[in-house]
């Protein structure tokens, strides 16, 4: 069974996009399926459209938070409850193509993991030069050969889950996680459309840049502690300090750099 978990938070313009087209393709996909949304706390119609649709679509289970939990939160919800052995995560803000499915899905057979990239991002600038920043310095010390950790299209066994660790941010740590654990993945390019009904819940004016660089800095940290003794190797294009940049004085620095670069753009 596939397993699709979908996040909502004031989505009500997008609700029932998604899950018509998440239905249309897994039907065509011939295998039984499931559509877990989670309500996070929506303050607008987005509750209301996810019962509407619960009625219309007997394959969608609906978790409801209380409160507020953020993307992390409400993932780890639904993965406690998935009943599928290929579990699909996707954004509810219509970005996503989930058209693409039917394509990586074969990839599984090889692999226990399949992350989608996008490759024409439909996004303003601002936020596409912020992104490709942190890509860079993620790759340039996690090294897991990912240039696009943000995209929400994952494809995992079921598994897989187990090597990931529930704290807020953790969907960017996704595929070092599983290559410090040796589970074999890979990338394929997606689709990405521009946003057309409601806002971003991410953005450089909501200070996301801080807690990352203390979330790396907890990667590396992990990377030295690591117990699995499997690490599976990734290509990765050596960087400017070379292939294994392990400087501590160097790390320090460029963190420092960073922070204070975010900081002013805090302020644009």
């Amino acid at each position: 069974m596939i397993s699709v978990v979908v996040p909502f938070f004031n989505e009500e313009g997008n609700v029932d996009f998604v899950l018509h087209e998440i239905v249309d393709t897994l039907k065509t996909v011939g295998q039984p399926f499931e559509i877990i949304a989670v309500n996070d706390a929506s303050t607008d119609g987005t509750g209301d459209c996810l019962t509407r649709a619960s009625v219309r679509i007997p394959e969608l289970r609906v978790i409801t938070h209380p409160h507020n939990r953020g993307q992390v939160g409400a993932l780890w919800s639904a993965f406690n409850v998935i009943r599928g052995d290929i579990v699909i995560t996707i954004d509810g803000d219509r970005q996503n193509d989930f058209r693409d499915v039917p394509r990586l899905l074969p990839l599984l057979q090889d692999h226990d993991a399949v992350f989608g990239q996008r490759m024409k991002r439909q996004d303003p600038w601002h936020k596409k030069v912020a992104t490709r920043i942190g890509y860079g310095v993620r790759n340039f010390f996690l090294r897991d050969g990912i240039y696009d950790t943000a995209c929400p299209l994952k494809l995992l066994k079921k598994e897989t889950l187990k090597y990931l660790i529930p704290f807020e941010g953790v969907q960017r740590f996704v595929p070092f996680l599983l290559k410090e654990a040796g589970v074999s993945y890979v990338t394929a390019e997606v689709n990405h459309r521009p946003r057309v009904s409601g806002v971003s819940k991410f953005s450089i004016r909501k200070g996301y840049f801080i807690p990352t660089i203390f979330d790396l800095a907890a990667m590396v940290w992990y990377q030295k502690r690591n117990v699995f003794g499997i690490r599976r190797r990734v290509e990765v294009r050596p960087g400017p300090f070379g292939s294994q940049p392990r400087h501590w004085v160097i790390f320090f620095l460029f963190i420092a750099a960073v922070v204070f670069f975010c900081y002013q753009l805090s302020f644009l």
